[in-house]
C-alpha cells in the first residue's frame, strides 16, 4: 500500500518546490508506527531513504538533485527486530540490519536495485557473556561490536559482500587499561564503572558535535576508515586513546596526559576533564572553578599548542561572548567575564571542534540535564553547547537508533549548555575573524524557527523527534521531515 501511494506521488504529480529551502517534497500517508533511515552514496552520487510503516519498507532511491531514480518495497521485519542499527553497501547492493533489543537476532534486508529484488536474510549471534559496546558503518561495512564479560577482549562481528556477519576477535588483554581510581583494570571493568552497560557516545563528522554529545566522558570515533578511535576520560589525569585498525585488527593505545597539577594548587579544588579528537588531534580541557588549561596534542602526546586561563584573567583565545542557553536558541543570554564562565562549566567541561574549510570552529563550554538530580548543586550551573556551527546541547531520553546526526541536532534539548566559541589555524595559532555560521547552526535555527514543524513535534511527547532525519551529502546538510499534518514528506538543504 505505502509503495502505490508512494509512487503514484512521486511520478504521476512529481515533486514540488515552494521555497528556497526546501529540495523536495511528496505525498506520503504513513501510519503511527513508523520510521526512517538513510543511506548516502557519494560514490554514485546518490541517496536512499527507507521509509517505514508498520507493515512496508519503501525505499526510494535519488540522485545528486534529488529526482527520483527507482524504488523498492518489502516488507517490515516481525515485531521482535525493534531497530535499524546499520547498515553495509556492496556495489548496488545495499543492506539494512534490523536486530532484536538484545541483537542476538539479526534481520538483513537486502536492495538490489539494478535486479529489481528484495530479500531477507536472518542471522542469529549467540553474544555468549558478551555485552554490546556499539554498532556502526564505516566506509560502507557494518560492525556489532561486543566485550566479554570482566575481559579485555573485544569481539567484532563484521559484515561481508553478501551481509552475512562474520567474527573477529581483538584480544587487548597485554594492554594496561585504568579505572575512575587510577588503578589498572580489565577494559569491561573500566567501561563499566560509571553504568551497567559499556556505552561509548558516537562523534560524526557530518555535523559539528554539539557539546551535550561531546560531554560524555567514553567516545568513539569513525572519521578515519581504516580505523575505529576509542576514547576514555573516566580521571581528570590523562585520556585513553584505542586505535584498532580496521584491515588487520591491530590496537594501539595511548595514554595521553593531562597538565599535571598537585594537591592545594589552583585552589585547592578538584578538578574535572574532557577531551575530543579531530584530524588525528587530541584537544583537552581541564579545568576548576579558578583555573583552565586547555591542550591540543598528536597522539604521541607530543604538544602542538598549550593555553592556561585563569579565573580572573580574560580568555585571549576566544572569538565569542560567553553564552548560557536553557534548552533552546531562543533562552539564551550573555556571562558577564571568565570567573563566572569558569564556575558554570567546572563540573561537566566539554570541547567540541569542527573544521570548516581549514579553520577549526571550537567550542568549549558544558552541558547539564535541566533535571539532573543534582541540580541545585550543580547549578552555578553547567551546561554546554556550541555555537557558530557547533550546536550545543542535551540528550532526549529516546533511542535514535544510529541517527547520530539528528541525535546532535536536537541534542540542545533538556539542557543547560555554557559555551565560547574559539577559531584556530592548522596549528591551533588562534584566528582574530569573525564567526561564520555553519550549514549545520542554519539547520538548528531553522527548527526552531519553523512553527509548522514545531507545533508538528509537539504531538510525540515520548518520541519528540521521531520524524526526523538529518543527513550530509555533496558537502550539503539535509533535514528530512515528515510533515504528519499534511502527509508529505520534505527535504531541506542547508548550505556553508
Amino acid at each position: 500500500m505505502l509503495k502505490k501511494i508512494l509512487l503514484a506521488s512521486l511520478f504521476l504529480n512529481g515533486l514540488v518546490s515552494f521555497s528556497q529551502e526546501i529540495v523536495k517534497e511528496f505525498d506520503l500517508k504513513l501510519d503511527k508506527k513508523r520510521d526512517y533511515f538513510q543511506v548516502t552514496n557519494e560514490t554514485d552520487k546518490e541517496v536512499i531513504l527507507f521509509l517505514n510503516d508498520k507493515e512496508n519498507i519503501t525505499s526510494v532511491r535519488f540522485d545528486e538533485k534529488f529526482d527520483i531514480k527507482d524504488s523498492l518495497s518489502t516488507t517490515r521485519p516481525e515485531k521482535k527486530y525493534k531497530e535499524i542499527v546499520g547498515y553495509s553497501r556492496n556495489d548496488r547492493n545495499y543492506f539494512l540490519y534490523w536486530a532484536s533489543e538484545d541483537r542476538k537476532e539479526i534481520n538483513v534486508q537486502h536492495f538490489n536495485f539494478t535486479n529489481k529484488e528484495t530479500h531477507t536474510t536472518p542471522i542469529t549471534l549467540e553474544l555468549k557473556k558478551e555485552k554490546i559496546v556499539k554498532e556502526l558503518t564505516i566506509n560502507n561495512t557494518f560492525y556489532l561490536i561486543t566485550i566479554v564479560k570482566n575481559t579485555s577482549i573485544l569481539k567484532f562481528y563484521i559484515s561481508d559482500n553478501n551481509g552475512n556477519l562474520n567474527e573477529k576477535i581483538v584480544d587487548l588483554s597485554h594492554l594496561e587499561f585504568k579505572n575512575i581510581f587510577d588503578n589498572p583494570k580489565d577494559l569491561y571493568t573500566v567501561l563499566t564503572d560509571e553504568s551497567a552497560d559499556p556505552f561509548f557516545q558516537t562523534i560524526d563528522n557530518d555535523s559539528p558535535p554539539s557539546l551535550a554529545l561531546s560531554a560524555k566522558r567514553y567516545k568513539i570515533y569513525t572519521y578515519n576508515h581504516d580505523e575505529v578511535i576509542f576514547t576514555i576520560d573516566n580521571t581528570s589525569n590523562g585520556t585513553h586513546v584505542l586505535r584498532i585498525n580496521l584491515q588487520d585488527f591491530t590496537p594501539n593505545l595511548k595514554y595521553i596526559a593531562q597538565p599535571k597539577t598537585v594537591k592545594g594548587e589552583y585552589g585547592a579544588i578538584e578538578f574535572r576533564s574532557n577531551s575530543f579528537l579531530i584530524d588525528n588531534k587530541i584537544l583537552q580541557l581541564k579545568t576548576n572553578s579558578f583555573v583552565l588549561f586547555f591542550n591540543v596534542s598528536d597522539f604521541d602526546g607530543n604538544k602542538i599548542k598549550e593555553f592556561k586561563v585563569f579565573h580572573d584573567k580574560e580568555i585571549d583565545f576566544n572569538n565569542s561572548e560567553f553564552f548560557q542557553e536553557n534548552a533552546s536558541i531562543e533562552d539564551k543570554k550573555t556571562i558577564l567575564n571568565t570567573e563566572k564562565f569558569l564556575r558554570k562549566i567546572h563540573n561537566f567541561p566539554s570541547v567540541s571542534c569542527y573544521n570548516l574549510n581549514g579553520t577549526y570552529y571550537t567550542a568549549i563550554g558544558s552541558s547539564v540535564d535541566r533535571y539532573h538530580q543534582n541540580f541545585s548543586s550543580v547549578m552555578g550551573m553547567s551546561s554546554s553547547v556550541t555555537g557558530i556551527g557547533l550546536v550545543n546541547g542535551g540528550l532526549v531520553p529516546i533511542s535514535y537508533g544510529t541517527h547520530h546526526t539528528i541525535e546532535n541536532l536536537i541534542s540542545y534539548r533538556d539542557k543547560f549548555v555554557v559555551y565560547t566559541n574559539c577559531l584556530f589555524d592548522s596549528n591551533f595559532n588562534h584566528i582574530d575573524e569573525k564567526l561564520k555560521t555553519s550549514a549545520f547552526e542554519k539547520a538548528r535555527i531553522f527548527l526552531e524557527e519553523n512553527k509548522e514543524i514545531r507545533e508538528n513535534l509537539l504531538l510525540f511527547k515520548t518520541n519528540l523527534y521521531k520524524d526526523l532525519i538529518l543527513f550530509k551529502f555533496d558537502k550539503n546538510l539535509y533535514l528530512g521531515n515528515y510533515n504528519i499534518k499534511n502527509k508529505k514528506y520534505q527535504i531541506f538543504s542547508f548550505t556553508e
